[in-house]
């Protein structure tokens, strides 16, 4: 069986409500070659499901977080648990604190907090994070800055080619540094790596 079968064989075993759920996370595509692999799939033995059900359960066994260690998850879990408020400031604890540094921190926080920490940076620097960011994110936080430093900002993310990964490096080493120096800054549900360009 491929890997395709076993996932519409462990969906098939769900129930619809289940299944739509785990569906709904998964890009169009996917959808799509499970929903035609459901639809053509035809006497499968209750052997051949138990088997999917038993290497679907070792490897989940396998991972670290029962399989569920995604920022995603848990920044949506604290949010729906918590609002986006309270949720914020633990969300910036367990999650900037832990794996997500430099750049890619900067995606869980608000466009304000993002505004903030690049005010006083040069045009180039600030285009390069902006063009990290995601879209809307990059738009939100650009409006928070001053017209001409805008106008400028945007002209480099138009023209931006490139960056050299050693210069990537070091701009994601001074974001953590400036992070390190800065615990008041927000998260929020923003997320996602799309060019602002």
């Amino acid at each position: 069986m491929t890997g395709v079968q076993r996932a519409a064989v462990l969906l098939l075993s769900l129930g619809e409500l289940d299944a739509a759920e785990v569906l709904r996370h998964m890009e169009p595509k996917e959808v799509q070659k499970i929903g035609i692999a459901m639809a053509t799939m035809t006497d499968i033995t209750r052997a051949q499901v138990e088997g999917v059900m038993d290497q679907f359960s070792n490897e989940l066994g396998s991972k670290t977080s029962l399989g569920v260690g995604s920022d995603d998850y848990i920044r949506n879990m604290l949010v729906q648990a918590l609002g986006s408020e309270k949720a914020g400031n633990l969300i910036d604890r367990i999650l900037l604190g832990r794996n997500t540094t430099g750049l890619d921190a900067l995606k869980w926080m608000d466009p304000r907090a993002v505004a903030d920490l690049v005010r006083n940076e040069h045009p180039q620097i600030i285009a390069i994070v902006m063009a990290h960011l995601e879209t809307d994110q990059a738009a939100d936080a650009l409006k928070l800055l001053p017209e001409r430093t805008r106008v400028d900002v945007l002209l480099r993310i138009a023209t931006l080619d490139g960056i050299p990964p050693n210069a990537l490096n070091e701009l994601n080493e001074i974001m953590e540094r400036q992070f390190a120096g800065n615990q008041n800054l927000k998260s929020s549900n923003i997320g996602g790596v799309q060019c602002a360009a």
